[in-house]
């Protein structure tokens, strides 16, 4: 019986909603349709007057009146009709108006774009329906044509719709009457309806929307014994499987996040033409500023190659990878893989990951100079030792001035291929990690005698004065020593090389903040600007007939460099050409925790 009642309630407010809708539609209907016939009948009327008009004006008006004569027969004839008449040129200049005085007709705006004007010399006759600037009333205009030889005169009927307005009125107000009262009545009996269905819709109401406001567990429970109480149940149903999708997605977007910010990989996924994700890394690859979330690949990726690569996947390819350099001062070489992102009906977009390479191409590009750098370096000391070893063998040995000769050069040149192994050994050592430094206590005198030392009898043979200015009182800091010793032998000894005899090299230190600052600087030729930024580099010589010379193997100042890196400190250098160069290193001076 409820259920039957039930939809009898819906079937009842239905009805009552399609009674009021009727109700406004006629009201509406009946208005608009009445104003339309009075309208026509108005017009019916007024085009009976302009045909009479038309024969009696083309019979009295002449077109050589002046203007007050052509005002007069319109005022004559809108009194006799009542109307308003007015007599229009064909250029829109107004002769005659039975409303306007004589004397204000040239100050009325020209006629001639009117639409009954307009059509009036088009076809004779015309109507239009509009208001008057003139007169401020709604008005109606019918038109006609009177011709007098070459000569063309538009007259003009108009009629104010106030007896049609005021008619409307009398109707609406009788509509609006009958609209309240069916209005009053159907809203007694929506009440009556909406007092049964409101509570639970209410309720079920109040229960959506604190789920949506995130209370996941809210459930109505309360189930009225009607299609309400069955609406309550499947929501309740549909509430607790939302819950535990919602959990469910939100789990793998938890992981699926958490895997794209420990990628060191970029990621881009377009669906639909627009960017729907984007890491981090993507963001640090690419220096992104603004969110690229919903923008086109075009807008946020200036690369060529990516769109090509899109386009192909969509149109059917399942993988298109390339390489490619980033736009900016500090370039990054990258490898782009593309494949596309399934979906309903087919490829909705692609996905791309973009693996940053410029350290692998860094790497390999280092290892195939350091081959060729190794390979050149071990070529001209081999060279020469067979050489001499060749012309002993071919009978220079039986000379004892020859033999010698070739005897020295066969030692010099095994000395710099041992010194070149020993400086290979230990930059391999400093680069791979073995040689991490063994942190000691260092009184600095003492590790700027001993790099002194190692220098000192070069420097006689070279003329060159050692300066060695002491250290200020109680300086000490903790380091390895063996490394930095050989760090500040080899900056003497480079400042001892390139400086002309009768030169200076000095050797001093600093305490700087933290940080233990000791500074080798010479008086020697100096190093242009565009080397500083390389002579650090393996096997980078500025001068490198003179460094061979003087049995350099190219590879003294990367030592310096990285024992510098490996305490956690640095080197700089500042150099004049022909006034001297001056080299920092620097080093925490902290005691390792």
């Amino acid at each position: 019986m409820r259920l039957r009642l039930s939809f009898q309630s819906w079937i009842f407010g239905g009805c009552l909603v399609v009674v009021l809708g009727s109700l406004v539609f006629v009201s509406v209907f009946l208005q608009r349709s009445l104003r339309t016939q009075m309208i026509a009948q108005y017009q019916a009327s007024l085009s009976q007057q302009v045909i009479v008009l038309e024969e009696v004006v083309a019979d009295r008006w002449r077109p050589d009146w002046t203007l007050a004569q052509s005002d007069e027969l319109a005022d004559y004839l809108g009194r006799r009709l009542g109307l308003r008449v007015t007599f229009i040129t064909p250029g829109g200049v107004v002769l005659g108006d039975s409303e306007v005085p004589a004397q204000e007709l040239p100050m009325l705006e020209n006629h001639a774009g009117r639409p009954e004007v307009v059509e009036a010399l088009a076809q004779s006759q015309g109507a239009s329906l509009r208001y008057s600037t003139t007169l401020g009333l709604d008005l109606l205009y019918l038109t006609g044509l009177v011709e007098q030889g070459d000569q063309r005169l538009v007259i003009r009927l108009a009629k104010p719709l106030a007896e049609v307005e005021a008619a409307l009125a009398g109707v609406r107000r009788l509509i609006i009457a009958a609209s309240l009262l069916g209005g009053f009545l159907a809203l007694g009996l929506a009440y009556l309806v909406a007092r049964r269905v409101s509570r639970p819709i209410k309720s079920l109401t109040q229960t959506a929307r604190r789920i949506a406001a995130g209370q996941r567990s809210v459930r109505l429970m309360a189930y009225p014994a009607n299609e309400v109480g069955e609406l309550g149940q499947a929501f309740d149903r549909m509430a607790d499987h939302l819950a535990h999708e919602v959990d469910r997605a939100s789990r793998r977007r938890d992981r699926l996040e958490a895997i794209l910010r420990a990628m060191d990989e970029g990621v881009l996924v377009i669906a639909r033409g627009r960017i729907v994700l984007a890491n981090q890394a993507l963001a640090e690859m690419f220096k992104l500023e603004a969110d690229p979330l919903g923008r086109t690949p075009a807008e946020v990726l200036r690369l060529p190659e990516l769109l090509e690569a899109l386009e192909r996947v969509l149109q059917g390819e399942d993988h298109v990878s390339f390489e490619t350099l980033t736009l900016g001062q500090a370039a990054r070489a990258l490898e782009v893989h593309v494949v596309p992102l399934p979906g309903q009906g087919g490829r909705v977009g692609a996905v791309a990951v973009f693996h940053d390479v410029s350290e692998r191409q860094r790497t390999e590009q280092i290892r195939r100079d350091f081959v060729a750098n190794v390979s050149h370096e071990l070529r001209t000391p081999l060279t020469a030792i067979r050489a001499s070893a060749e012309t002993l063998l071919d009978g220079a040995i039986d000379q004892p001035d020859s033999a010698r000769r070739f005897a020295e050069m066969i030692q010099r040149q095994a000395g710099r291929l041992q010194n070149l192994a020993e400086d290979l050994l230990d930059l391999a050592r400093l680069e791979a990690g073995a040689g991490a430094p063994e942190r000691a206590r260092i009184d600095p005198a003492e590790l700027m005698e001993a790099a002194l030392g190692a220098v000192a009898e070069a420097a006689q043979a070279r003329g060159i004065e050692l300066v060695n200015q002491p250290p200020p009182d109680g300086l000490v800091f903790w380091g390895d020593r063996s490394q930095l010793e050989q760090a500040l032998t080899n900056l003497l000894d480079n400042a001892v090389k390139y400086t002309e005899p009768g030169g200076r090299a000095s050797l001093s230190v600093e305490e700087s903040g933290a940080e233990v600052v000791f500074v080798v600087s010479d008086t020697g030729v100096g190093i242009e600007a565009e080397h500083l930024p390389r002579i650090f580099e393996r096997f980078y010589r500025v001068d490198r007939v003179r460094s061979r010379e003087l049995g350099g193997t190219g590879l003294g100042l990367a030592i310096v460099k990285h024992a510098a890196q490996a305490h956690g400190g640095r080197v700089e250098v500042a150099s004049v050409p022909g006034q001297g160069s001056t080299f920092r290193l620097i080093i925490p001076a902290g005691v390792p925790g």
